[in-house]
């Protein structure tokens, strides 16, 4: 999904970038900046498709608590959660496919 965090591009700094492989995905996390404030940018690039999601600063803490509770909850416990954050709701839930189970986040 791509977004923007209601800034005009060219006034964004970005503050810290960062990769990370994981099989056959590429995710890139950016920490950026505009006169609006702080926000990290999350994209995945596959060898098709890049999906982004924006996440306002005062939410990352809360995006951390979720992906620890898929990390360390029992399969048997995993539920669907939303979090809301400003006028954006986040939705996370399992997949699985042919490949194992996955967490997907929806905007």
């Amino acid at each position: 999904m791509e977004g923007n965090s209601g800034g005009a591009a060219g006034n964004d700094v970005e503050l810290l970038c960062k990769t990370l492989q994981v099989e056959h995905k590429l995710f890139y996390f950016d920490l950026k900046e505009n006169p609006r404030g702080r926000y990290l940018k999350i994209s995945e690039k596959t060898s098709a498709t890049r999906s982004t999601i924006i996440v306002p600063f005062t939410g990352i803490s809360w995006f951390l608590d979720l992906f620890n509770y898929y990390v360390n909850s029992d399969e048997q416990e995993l539920c669907s959660k939303e979090l809301q954050l400003d006028s954006k709701v986040f939705y996370f839930d399992i997949g699985e496919n042919r490949r194992g189970r996955f967490l997907k986040v929806i905007v």
